[in-house]
């Protein structure tokens, strides 16, 4: 995959050479040329390099914040330095860094909409410059127009080009004074591109600053581990693709999915919780029932077979007496009646008991007719156990110990 960038002013136009740069897919330099933008070479993708006379680098340092909301933030306190409306100006955002600094560019936003119609990604000449160490100031000459000075923090302003008899721009003749006066005094200024020892010690002589050489650098000698975290300026409205989550998003998804598996966790030990209490409770009943059994002579092989022993002693007994008993078939059945009656006409089929139990043939009941059914027996103090047949639903129901 091959990229071309192109160095840009101003928004292309069909009659306008421009300064190009074709690069591989491993973001070496494979030619380079001028050209108008109809002679420009085919490339798997195109970028624009905005020069340094047409956007403004600023380094800021904000609070602690999310990423989404750095762009405002920006904004807000570039408020009284911007040049004309604000609504004019295109503000775009470095990611944020741990120490709250963040790099700004500011560009025509006119400029930027043409662009983002014919460039699949735009970046600042300046950001691709490398940065002087403290307290130095770099100077670059731009491959557009003018040239650029670089601070150590990434921000970065626009000088005039350097005309006959003039070696000094007065952009960079202010700042360095102001420098001074602020109490941020430069120790030197770095020139990288050619200019001869007369025009050195001229500059230095007007600013008291001291001027040296440094390596020359030209926009395409940028390596492309520089370029690839270069901030795209197509933002906002323009940007190409949904923004990466932003550290501080990533954080409150972070904290989110947090507190959902704490949910769940919290969730599963109230359920463990719940069912050992059931389990305690279930065990409590049950050792209170064999302990009745106990004392009424009964000596059940398990637990859960002393309540059905007390059932049959208790209907034993009332029927020694010449009593019913409740699992006797007329009283269960009377019982049951009610919750009979509720069904559909012509759902009971054939009724049988056995044993202290009714077992009912019923016809097809759907789910909630089956419910309801089950509910009524339920509240009049029965258990039933439901099945479902070929013909229908067979209820066995009993009364409940």
């Amino acid at each position: 995959m091959t990229t071309l960038r192109v160095l840009l002013a101003s928004a292309p136009s069909p009659e306008r050479e421009e300064s190009w740069a074709l690069f591989d897919a491993a973001g070496r330099l494979v030619r380079e040329g001028r050209a108008a933008p109809a002679a420009w070479p085919a490339a798997s993708r195109r970028e624009a390099v905005i020069g340094a006379s047409g956007v403004r680098s600023v380094a800021l340092k904000l609070p602690p914040m999310s990423q989404d909301r750095v762009g405002a933030a920006a904004a807000y306190a570039l408020e009284d330095q911007l040049a004309g409306p604000a609504q004019d100006q295109h503000i775009a955002v470095s990611n944020l860094r741990r120490d709250g600094r963040v790099q700004v560019f500011v560009a025509s936003r006119a400029l930027i909409e043409s662009l983002a119609s014919q460039f699949s990604r735009v970046i600042a000449e300046p950001a691709l410059a490398p940065p002087p160490p403290e307290p130095h100031w770099r100077w670059f000459a731009s491959g557009a127009v003018g040239g650029f000075v670089c601070k150590p923090d990434g921000s970065a302003f626009a000088v005039s080009a350097i005309t006959p008899g003039v070696d000094l721009p007065a952009e960079l003749a202010w700042s360095l004074a102001h420098a001074v006066r602020s109490g941020a005094a430069v120790k030197a200024v770095e020139v990288a591109f050619a200019l001869d020892d007369g025009a050195l010690a001229r500059c230095a002589a007007t600013t008291s600053v001291q001027f040296r050489r440094s390596q020359p650098w030209r926009w395409v000698d940028a390596p492309p581990t520089v370029v690839a975290k270069t901030t795209d300026l197509l933002q906002h409205e323009f940007a190409r693709v949904a923004p990466r989550s932003a550290r501080g998003s990533g954080r409150a998804f972070k904290v989110a999915a947090m507190v959902a598996i704490a949910a769940v966790i919290l969730h599963v030990i109230a359920t463990i919780g719940y069912w050992a209490w059931l389990r305690a409770d279930e065990w409590r009943t049950a050792r209170a029932i064999a302990s009745v059994a106990h004392t009424a002579g009964i000596e059940p092989a398990e637990d859960d077979s002393a309540a059905a022993m007390l059932a049959r002693r208790h209907t034993d007994a009332r029927h020694r007496a010449g009593l019913a008993a409740p699992g006797d078939a007329l009283p269960l059945l009377a019982r049951i009646a009610p919750a009979l009656a509720a069904l559909p006409e012509r759902t009971l089929k054939t009724a049988i008991y056995a044993d202290g139990h009714w077992t009912f043939e019923l016809g097809k009941l759907d789910p909630a007719g089956a419910g309801e059914f089950e509910r009524r027996l339920a509240a009049s103090g029965l258990t039933a156990l439901q099945a479902t047949t070929a013909a229908g639903t067979r209820v066995r129901i009993t009364p409940a110990i």
